[in-house]
């Protein structure tokens, strides 16, 4: 495995027996390899039993595989008439999209479980482009006999995280995939901005979702005007709490909606509005009984 690409080719087939056997000293593969070989080892796999898993019933409409419909769209043209497929798949390991460039890779794929609905997660399938990039979080290069499936040692493959671009954690990857005597470097490239393009997409999402909560506060009865006059019967931990949200939203220093669960079961809905005319941030609160207040107001 690799974040740059290898033109090595890969190891030798027998190492992954020497492995197996505890002869291998470690410097035949590299580490990366070596550390997913060891907990494919400790999840109770062997190169020759591993299949693949079907999933249960697969929500498409879950963010990361929203994310990235048109992305995959896009992406048909361009990989179309090349020897690679393309794959996207959540961070529990399940594969949802694929495109492919040709055909003809399409039963050895469909053979090995690499197709929308198998779970290809490193504890399902033993290392992988795929499985390698949802555990070590970076793009990852697996080639050949790098795979500790016997199934999968005539393939090489790009995988690459996808990050949701607030909280920072994986949603899911995507891997390049293509017969071992057509791999190149266009692979991690491919790779590399395929995943890019779905985290953007991925923002563009949570934008418009922070907009249609703003705008369905602002449609309100009231128009979303705070009422000074109405105090929030809230305890100190609770005023502190939004207190401390509603700083960090001015400093954000755009709109922007967050819910937050209080000590009593009420939730509160803080909106965050730019004032017009100024750099300064209003924050307002409205709890699930009504009561409304202006938290929290300032400049960038």
């Amino acid at each position: 495995m690799a974040d740059r690409w290898d033109d090595g080719g890969g190891p030798d087939e027998k190492f992954v027996e020497w492995f197996l056997d505890g002869r291998l000293t470690g410097n035949e593969v590299r580490a990366t390899t070596l550390h997913s070989w060891r907990r494919c080892q400790e999840a109770g796999l062997t190169p020759s039993t591993v299949r693949p898993r079907l999933s249960g019933d697969l929500d498409f409409d879950r963010g990361v595989v929203r994310a990235a419909r048109p992305v995959f769209e896009r992406m048909r043209t361009i990989i179309m008439g090349t020897p690679v497929t393309v794959f996207l798949g959540d961070a529990s390991g399940v594969l949802f999209l694929r495109n492919e460039g040709e055909p003809a890779l399409r039963r050895t794929l469909d053979a090995v479980g690499a197709a929308p609905g198998f779970r290809f997660a490193e504890a399902d399938m033993g290392t992988s482009a795929f499985g390698s990039a949802l555990v070590e979080r970076r793009i990852c290069q697996v080639t050949g006999n790098e795979h500790f499936a016997e199934e999968l040692r005539g393939l090489t493959g790009v995988g690459a995280p996808i990050r949701h671009p607030l909280s920072g954690r994986v949603d899911g990857a995507i891997s390049v995939v293509c017969l071992n005597d057509t791999a190149n470097a266009e692979m991690m490239v491919l790779a590399r901005r395929s995943a890019a393009a779905v985290e953007r997409r991925l923002f563009e999402m949570v934008v418009e979702h922070e907009q249609a909560l703003v705008n369905d506060f602002l449609r309100a009865p009231d128009g979303g005007v705070a009422m000074a006059s109405t105090p929030l019967d809230l305890c100190r931990r609770d005023r502190l709490a939004l207190t401390d949200a509603a700083v960090r939203l001015v400093a954000q220093g755009r709109a922007a909606v967050v819910k937050m669960a209080l000590s009593d079961g009420r939730t509160a809905t803080l909106v965050a509005q730019p004032i017009v005319g100024s750099t300064a941030i209003a924050v307002k609160a409205r709890l699930t009984d009504g009561q409304e207040a202006r938290l929290n107001g300032g400049g960038r």
